[in-house]
């Protein structure tokens, strides 16, 4: 993973995960410099927008594969 900051792109290296109660927190590396990641509930809405398109179109040829399966199990 790399991160973009003001004093350029910096590579980061995950070590750790976490769970805390609610909250999951990704410990690791941003260069030299140790750095975490906190993910909190009220984030999941920005998340899942992001990632509600790639998971539409990954569930859609998942069902028109299985589709394929099943007709093609009907018709030798």
């Amino acid at each position: 993973m790399r991160v973009s900051s003001p004093i350029g792109d910096l590579p980061f290296e995950p070590t750790a995960l976490h769970l805390h109660g609610r909250h999951v927190e990704v410990e690791g590396l941003m260069g030299a410099w140790p750095a975490r990641v906190v993910v909190e509930p009220s984030d999941l809405p920005a998340l899942l927008r992001m990632v509600r398109i790639p998971v539409a179109v990954g569930a859609a040829a998942v069902a028109g594969i299985a589709l394929l399966a099943i007709r093609g199990r009907n018709h030798p």
